[in-house]
């Protein structure tokens, strides 16, 4: 899920209980160390349990995307997919419900509560971001589009966040293949006290090397990266899409982020639209008493129903329903009205372009860093 840098949504300490030790161990995911050195037999020793339930989340996301893969083709329905996307992520986190995130609960057969950490995005070409198809939805994929496939999926509140982009007309690859590279060699330059704005002049570097029916593809420079925590997928710092940051931010060791970039073959500028797919509890929101909320009787319920299945991840309003709410606008347009929920509107590029993404978690060591979800596919 991306970070907006031209409207900001205010960041809180995250007040979350420390997580207990993972009862798991799983392999590492892609080891990147300094320098390009090798180092065989490797073990690491560093924040071992975090970075195991960041493993388990991975793990799941490759199976899950897999499974997406054969699904998404031209000639298909995108709410089509969605529904079956996500009842495959509840299906491997081990829950029978919607619900994504109920603290100090249990999912199937795990000691603590996996589940989806915010709504599946389908955003198709000029649609960069923040899109989930909604009841109604009667889009079909096409030859000659291009499907930005974002998701998360957390266990225990650790979550990773990771997309990746489809096509089936070749003369689109270029597009395609300029944030993936983007992505990949920024995370190359991640490390202790690296400048955070060192990465966005990579990533406008790729991008705008790549070149489309003779124009020079542009980042969207408005939407960054993201450092990401406990229950938390925007924790603060972001990854600028952009050169020429003034930022003199830095990168610590045992910092997770997600790193995502978009080439565009428009301005590289977004606007944003209706309708709204992507709702948060808001951080400031989270502790606060349904009784204690403005609004009707209903409105108070609402609340208090998104505070418990949802905690502070996101969700689509196409899972409302099944939580008894099938008609429920004017009490989320009052949450949002007073502050108690943030909305996160469609994000688009101009009519008629082209806008591909490439997204990865990783975790910042001393040693080197740790790609959670690198997989065979990207």
């Amino acid at each position: 899920m991306t970070d907006i840098t031209l409207q900001e949504k205010p960041m809180v300490k995250n007040n979350s209980k420390p997580a207990p030790p993972c009862p798991y161990k799983f392999e590492p995911g892609q080891l990147l160390f300094y320098n390009n050195e090798i180092k065989q037999d490797f073990e690491i020793t560093d924040d071992v349990d975090k970075r195991n339930f960041y493993r388990q989340a991975a793990n799941m996301h490759r199976e899950v995307r897999q499974y997406a893969r054969t699904l998404i083709k031209p000639g298909v329905s995108l709410l089509q997919v969605a529904v079956d996307v996500e009842a495959k992520i509840a299906q491997i986190c081990g829950n029978s419900t919607q619900s994504t995130c109920i603290v100090n609960k249990t999912s199937g057969s795990h000691p603590y509560y996996c589940g989806q950490a915010f709504p599946l995005g389908l955003s198709v070409n000029n649609c960069a971001a923040h899109y989930a198809p909604i009841p109604g939805d009667d889009q079909i994929l096409t030859q000659n589009d291009i499907v930005k496939v974002d998701f998360g999926i957390h266990c225990n509140g650790f979550l990773v966040d990771s997309a990746f982009s489809m096509h089936w007309n070749p003369e689109l690859d270029p597009i395609v293949k300029a944030s993936q590279e983007a992505t990949d060699e920024a995370m190359k330059l991640a490390g202790p006290d690296v400048l955070i704005s060192e990465l966005g002049d990579k990533i406008d570097e790729v991008i705008c090397s790549y070149e489309f029916n003779g124009q020079n593809l542009n980042p969207v420079r408005e939407l960054a990266g993201h450092k990401v925590n406990r229950f938390r997928i925007h924790s603060g710092k972001s990854i600028p899409n952009k050169k020429g940051s003034k930022s003199k931010v830095r990168m610590k060791a045992g910092e997770v982020y997600a790193c995502e970039t978009f080439a565009s073959t428009g301005k590289g500028k977004i606007t944003e639209v209706q309708p709204t797919s992507h709702y948060m509890v808001s951080p400031e929101a989270i502790h606060v008493q349904p009784n204690d909320v403005r609004g009707t009787e209903k409105t108070k319920l609402l609340f208090e129903t998104l505070k418990t299945n949802f905690h502070t991840l996101a969700w689509n309003p196409r899972w409302l329903p099944s939580f008894g709410f099938d008609q429920f606008k004017l009490q989320l347009d009052s949450l949002v009205q007073n502050g108690y929920v943030n909305d996160y509107p469609k994000l688009v590029e101009k009519k008629g372009c082209y806008v591909s993404q490439f997204e990865h978690t990783f975790m910042i060591s001393d040693w080197g860093k740790e790609v959670f979800t690198r997989g065979e596919d990207y």
